[in-house]
């Protein structure tokens, strides 16, 4: 007996969560140590551009961690919608996601029709 597709894309969904736990965890350990360089480089007035280099990339790697942080909640609220019986429900319309797109975004809330629509406001 094979397994369902929601059993299926529940497991890709897991996998997936885990990929992205370990890629936050291992930005977040970078930008601590890039944190730690900052504050030694801080008094040191002729390694001003080397400082500023790491602001910046420490402003990326934030920006990055809001960005994985968020597409994990979405993993998680899709993991959620399976046990509930709701995936592959339409948040906006209630018309079925088609398989193609659960496929191709398994966290998606919306079919393309309502992304779009919610992506033009």
């Amino acid at each position: 007996m094979s397994a369902s597709p929601s059993t299926k894309q529940k497991e890709r969904l897991i996998e997936l969560r885990a990929r992205l736990e370990n890629n936050i965890e291992h930005l977040r350990h970078d930008l601590d140590r890039a944190q730690q360089q900052l504050a030694d480089e801080a008094g040191s007035e002729d390694r001003l551009a080397e400082a500023a280099g790491l602001v910046q990339s420490r402003e990326t790697g934030v920006s990055l961690e809001e960005q994985l942080s968020t597409l994990l909640e979405r993993v998680e609220a899709a993991i959620l919608a399976i046990d509930e019986g709701r995936y592959g429900i339409c948040a906006a319309c209630g018309r079925p996601i088609p398989d193609e797109r659960l496929e191709a975004v398994p966290y998606a809330e919306r079919c393309v029709d309502c992304q779009r629509k919610k992506e033009k406001r």
